[in-house]
């Protein structure tokens, strides 16, 4: 009788296992933690400053990042990247329509290669994962969190002195928002659901020490949760006024990752 005991105590072990395989499978070709080649010429280009500058700050995003160096529709945010970011050594490691996998990709082909480990990696990607109104392959909160955890382990590898801020998802228009602005961001509720997620996630990497975590979302809501497009005229994309905003409410945490002391 006790060997039959233990018997189907070993059966019920190793079935478990297998009932449960994601947790041992190595990511695939089209996961979020999967890295996605993307060989442009900006990528080319940011790896040369990479390694020919010196940099402090490095912001790591997608086109809410890049869009603090573009010109035409989004020359106003310049302004918010010349006071706030590059007095402080900053670059700005941002692409449009990019997720995770792509910035994973790029931090492992160049992107990382600093002559000095800066001082502060602020991160915020993970909306494109999430976004069914425009990618066939969308993630779920799970899986967009583990692409996002994927990309501050890699840091953490590559420098580990560094400090690595999180800055949550940032929120987008939902199926009951509206804009006049000629482009309009609705995802499904599903969509919306699987952002909080993997917020929600986001939160465990924080360790107080190197890794921080922030949430800016609340700069682009009006009273009664809705988005505030004098801000975020197209639902997803701070216009000048609010980079502004969202830069401000970034300020003291920045200022003190970066033993900055204006």
């Amino acid at each position: 009788m006790r060997n039959t005991s233990f018997l189907k105590l070993g059966l019920a072990i190793i079935g478990s296992f297998v009932l449960l395989p994601a947790l041992w499978a190595a990511p695939v070709a089209g996961d979020a933690d999967f890295p996605a080649a993307n060989n442009t010429d900006r990528h080319k280009q940011k790896v040369a400053a990479v390694q020919s500058g010196d940099y402090d700050l490095v912001l790591v995003g997608d086109s809410i990042t890049q869009c603090l160096e573009t010109g035409g529709e989004w020359a106003p945010l310049k302004a918010v990247w010349d006071k706030y970011y590059a007095p402080r050594k900053a670059i700005n490691l941002g692409y449009s329509g990019y997720r995770t996998e792509n910035i994973l990709w790029n931090l492992q082909n160049g992107e990382l290669d600093f002559k000095r480990s800066p001082k502060v990696f602020r991160i915020l990607i993970g909306t494109n994962n999430t976004d069914d109104q425009h990618y066939k392959t969308v993630h779920t909160g799970e899986q967009t969190f583990a692409g996002i955890k994927a990309i501050v382990d890699l840091i953490r590898a590559r420098h580990p002195a560094s400090r690595i801020l999180i800055l949550k998802i940032l929120p987008c228009g939902g199926p009951g928002d509206v804009t006049e602005y000629k482009r309009k961001y609705n995802r499904s509720a599903q969509a919306m659901a699987a952002v909080r997620r993997a917020n929600d996630l986001i939160e465990t990497l924080a360790d107080g020490k190197l890794v921080f975590c922030l949430d800016v979302g609340q700069v682009f809501r009006r009273s009664d949760g809705s988005i505030n497009t004098d801000l975020m005229p197209d639902m997803i994309h701070p216009n000048g006024a609010g980079a502004e905003a969202m830069a401000t409410a970034l300020e003291p945490t920045l200022r003190k990752l970066l033993d900055d002391q204006k």
